[in-house]
């Protein structure tokens, strides 16, 4: 019952925190940010360690140091100079992730290699030209996020495809938004569906580990 109760303050902690960041957004305040961004990941790792049957010595490490590594890339990327440690930080998340879905695989789904290299391969072709210098970096990252695309619709899991599909959509939208053409519209829905695309990653896992009452 306690526990019930904390996993939905917690989602409501989120949602306040998560209101704020958007409004701050919004109204083109980036500087305030600072208060807002930086407590997303901290309140999804709390409630990751809340909503597991898990105790914390079997929490699964893979996922937890994806979700540590995204809060390091959340704060590198509100400073100026921090793309590229952000960029790091996130592809390193999705290193994690994909050792994560890997281990947990139930069989592998060949005929969606082609359609994840589909996208790949057209969203590199648009924003190819954009980049400059930034051409490899990118390319890199967007390489990993398809694998861990393709790694998750390998575990059978819905909410983790549903969570890996919405990281690859927020990363498409953002370097549209960084390296194309900029707008609080884009800005607004690079935020939205990376929290979301977190928080079903997070549901996920906790959902895995209650099938099979063990961590790979």
């Amino acid at each position: 019952m306690i526990k019930s109760i904390n996993i939905k303050l917690l989602l409501v902690l989120l949602s306040i925190v998560f209101a704020f960041d958007l409004v701050f957004i919004a109204i083109d305040r980036s500087s305030w940010r600072f208060l807002s961004k930086p407590l997303l990941l901290p309140i999804m790792i709390w409630f990751y360690f809340t909503y597991s049957k898990q105790d914390v010595f079997r929490i699964n490490q893979w996922f937890l140091s994806g979700l540590i590594l995204s809060f390091f890339g959340d704060v590198f990327l509100l400073f100026g100079w921090g793309f590229m440690p952000g960029l790091g930080s996130f592809l390193l998340a999705h290193i994690c992730y994909i050792v994560y879905f890997f281990k947990i695989r139930k069989k592998n789904v060949w005929i969606w290699i082609t359609v994840v290299l589909l996208y790949l391969g057209s969203f590199i072709y648009y924003i190819y030209p954009y980049l400059n210098e930034m051409k490899i970096p990118v390319v890199i990252y967007g390489i990993t996020i398809a694998t861990m695309l393709y790694f998750s619709i390998n575990t059978r899991s819905l909410l983790l495809v549903i969570g890996a599909i919405l990281f690859v959509l927020s990363d498409s939208v953002l370097a549209i938004n960084m390296f194309v053409q900029h707008t609080i519209g884009k800005e607004l829905v690079v935020m939205i569906t990376y929290v979301l695309a977190q928080l079903m990653l997070v549901l996920g896992v906790v959902d895995v580990e209650k099938k099979n009452r063990i961590i790979q």
